[in-house]
């Protein structure tokens, strides 16, 4: 990517991530310039800071490093504060929500008996009279959602703006609050969009007036976008290490609607392996409802989709880190630090009937049925199954053909380390893309790897905004 199409933000903050030693398990450690756990001993009572004059008190709203993940099928914040002296975190908070917006009348919901709480929020800006549902509120109690698939001016529309601040403002509790943001945008729409970057700044950075319960508080933000990165980029400056060395790094980035390949070598992007596609987990959803209703000749609608991807991608989550355990307690095993393991180097513990504990893991799927014939889950799953293996097949194509780095052979990604898979897809297609890419790692958290990487730069640039004042006042 040449120099002018990257926003130089964009590099400082990528630049500066060599600074912060990280791993690809976990996020930074305490201790670093900005750490990503939360230190429960550290936090302070209430989320305002006080600066004392000589006459008074004057509270000083807090301002937030967020990572904004504005996605097709999720939306995701990574939410920091930060000791403003120090630089260190000292309460990371986490959200996120389907993608999903509706106009709704609070009331009739409250005398339905409908709750806006869990995976929705709602929001009325002062200005306005309409209330949005954003989440799956949205999704059952309208059949006109929007959710902006295909639109790419989407990020920097009003609904971006309210889910920003509706979802931020139900994760603390200030009436008053500012916002330092980081978000991001798919590889193909940020290398060929640089207007869009700066709609994004332009139409999200302001001052808000809004509620989010019911007009019983009405609060204030101020929000600030820092900067917009590529998608995947984020990830390398949570998970990426601090190499900035000749060495190349790549990440998968798969979402709802895209699947997003990200290269960099000493965080620099390498234009020729930065590319998207427009498939994903929604992909797989929409044959899954195809399929249904072709076999049933009912409809399944797109929260019901949602409900048996889910349960398919906690199936496949729960193998995996079962599977990790086994494979270590097979190490200890065999390195004689206690039981036994078999000849394929499985613990014997752990494995029941010859099959490991991982294989009998099933899904919970949600009960279905139609004209009042439950469908078995055996039906259910060969369906999930076929659509998966579908998707999966044009996604490791795509991988494939982006990233064969020689003729020579059909190895993929060989001369990238680490390449990390990321996204709320990458437990639907982990298992088939390690195949072709052995040393493919995973984050603990993968569904919030961009938007963490987000905070951070967002960190980074508040602190610098903070040094900078201090000096000129000091001066």
């Amino acid at each position: 990517m040449t120099q002018e199409m990257i926003d130089p933000q964009v590099q400082e903050i990528e630049q500066s991530a060599n600074d912060t030693p990280t791993t690809i398990s976990t996020p930074p450690q305490e201790g670093a310039p900005v750490e990503a756990a939360i230190d429960e001993q550290k936090q302070e009572e209430g989320m305002t800071e006080e600066v004392q004059t000589e006459k008074e008190y004057v509270v000083v709203p807090v301002t937030y490093a967020v990572g904004f993940d504005f996605g097709n099928a999720e939306i995701g914040i990574v939410l920091l504060k930060l000791d403003t002296t120090t630089g260190k975190v000292m309460q990371r908070l986490t959200r996120t929500v389907p993608t999903a917006f509706a106009k709704i009348n609070p009331s009739v919901l409250r005398n339905m008996g409908v709750e806006v709480k869990g995976d929705s929020v709602m929001i009325r800006m002062k200005d306005e009279q309409a209330w949005y549902a954003i989440g799956s509120v949205a999704m059952t109690q309208s059949s006109a959602i929007w959710n902006g698939l295909g639109d790419i001016t989407r990020y920097a529309s009003p609904r971006a703006a309210q889910a920003l601040i509706a979802l931020t403002a139900s994760m603390v509790p200030d009436k008053e609050f500012n916002l330092l943001v980081v978000s991001g945008l798919p590889a193909e729409t940020y290398t060929k969009n640089a207007t869009l970057r700066k709609e994004i700044k332009t139409n999200l950075t302001g001052t808000y007036e809004f509620s989010i319960d019911g007009n019983k508080e009405l609060r204030k933000v101020r929000v600030e976008i820092g900067t917009v990165m590529m998608e995947g980029a984020g990830a390398l400056v949570a998970y990426g290490g601090k190499d900035a060395g000749a060495r190349a790094a790549g990440v998968i980035d798969i979402g709802g609607r895209t699947c997003d390949l990200y290269a960099a070598r000493g965080q620099v992007p390498m234009t020729e392996y930065c590319k998207g596609k427009p498939v994903g987990v929604l992909s797989a959803s929409q044959m899954l409802q195809e399929s249904f209703e072709n076999k049933y000749n009912a409809p399944l609608d797109m929260l019901e989709a949602r409900s048996i991807m889910y349960a398919y991608a906690g199936k496949l989550a729960a193998k995996a880190a079962i599977a990790k355990a086994e494979a270590e307690a097979a190490k200890a095993a065999a390195n004689g630090a206690g039981g036994t393991s078999d000849a394929n180097g499985k613990g014997k513990a752990k494995r029941r009937g010859g099959k490991s504990a991982a294989d009998q893991v099933k899904a919970e799927y949600p009960e279905m049925s139609v004209s009042g014939k439950t469908i078995p889950a055996a039906e259910i799953e060969q369906l999930v199954n076929e659509a998966v293996d579908l998707v999966a097949q044009e996604i490791v194509s795509f991988v494939q053909s982006s990233w064969r780095q020689s003729d020579a052979s059909n190895v993929v990604a060989s001369r990238f380390n680490p390449v990390i898979a990321i996204g709320g897809g990458v437990f639907y297609f982990y298992d088939i893309l390690r195949l072709r890419i052995p040393h493919l790692q995973m984050p603990d958290d993968p569904s919030f790897a961009n938007a963490q990487g987000y905070a951070l730069g967002a960190s980074r640039l508040l602190m610098r905004k903070l040094e900078k004042q201090t000096a000129k006042a000091s001066s």
